[in-house]
């Protein structure tokens, strides 16, 4: 008997462990369309807007993702109308004593624009980072975390943005970091280069709206409006804080239109940026907004 329990243990975790296995490898099977599935997945944000009016309830097949003279096949999709991951990144530095009422008012009134669905993250920046909100679908307590937000200290912008990144890349599925800055960069340890490289790495989009002297700072323009050009989002300048309720209403309007499209990675392909673009058939004068490309490492 001494000698039986134990032999009958082992044979019971060995089955247990190839159970496991087996059922593992189901699961991956059957979520072979899911993001959360395979690592080496590039996923690719595109808007779609015929004129001015964004296009919703297209299918995967009436999208293409091409690079060079090849077509990728779309392994998975994600539609208009499926959840998103938006985090807001915002400028709460001294500079913006007189101007965060303005900027409240209208992040408050992206917030209440989301979906039931949407989660929402709420990150501001001064001399440091903070995590304000964690993401949640609990629009109300985002709505509170902005309006406890308080304006002190300095401006790490590059160091927030690639915190902000990492929180994201981190989920899967549709996301979006909005950033919002009235500063030039004092704070952090990151330049504006190494903060590109990670947002361009990561292929977030990323929609950035510059006021005071950041929308006088050339520079930083140009590195904002690089970011996102190259993962599918959008640059703003506003001369006043009244012109945030438009540029956020804009972004909501672009975001409700916006599928994720991934596919593989080639495996013999050479690591550095890829350029990639995207197609789809939905009629004459069709608009996409889409990352611009992808980094092998």
């Amino acid at each position: 008997m001494r000698i039986r329990y134990p032999l009958l243990l082992a044979c019971g975790l060995l089955a247990w462990l190839c159970l496991a296995g087996v059922t593992q490898q189901e699961g991956l099977e059957d979520d072979a369309s899911s993001f959360s599935v395979d690592v080496s997945l590039v996923e690719v944000p595109a808007a779609v807007f015929d004129g001015g009016r964004p296009l919703q309830r297209l299918r995967r097949e009436q999208f293409r993702v091409l690079e060079g003279r090849s077509q990728h096949e779309i392994v998975a999709f994600e539609a208009a109308e499926e959840r998103l991951q938006c985090a807001l990144l915002l400028d709460a530095t001294g500079s913006m004593k007189d101007h965060l009422p303005a900027l409240k008012e209208a992040a408050l009134s992206f917030v209440g624009q989301l979906q039931t669905q949407d989660e929402v993250a709420i990150y501001t920046f001064g001399a440091g980072f903070r995590r304000e909100q964690a993401f949640t679908a609990d629009h109300r307590a985002a709505s509170r975390a902005l309006l406890n937000l308080r304006a002190a200290g300095d401006t790490a912008l590059f160091d927030a943005i690639a915190r902000a990144v990492r929180d994201l890349d981190r989920r899967k599925g549709k996301k979006a970091l909005v950033v919002f800055t009235d500063g030039q960069d004092n704070r952090s340890a990151l330049n504006a280069g190494s903060a590109s490289r990670r947002a361009r790495l990561s292929g977030i989009p990323l929609y950035a709206i510059a006021q005071g002297e950041a929308a006088r700072n050339k520079e930083l323009q140009h590195t904002l409006e690089q970011i996102a050009r190259d993962t599918g989002g959008m640059f703003f300048r506003i001369s006043k804080p009244k012109e945030l309720a438009g540029v956020f209403s804009e972004i909501t309007r672009n975001l409700s239109s916006t599928y994720m499209l991934a596919f593989k990675a080639p495996e013999d392909a050479q690591p550095g940026w890829r350029p990639i673009r995207v197609e789809v058939d939905a009629g004459k004068g069709v608009r996409i907004r889409a990352r611009q490309g992808y980094q092998l490492r």
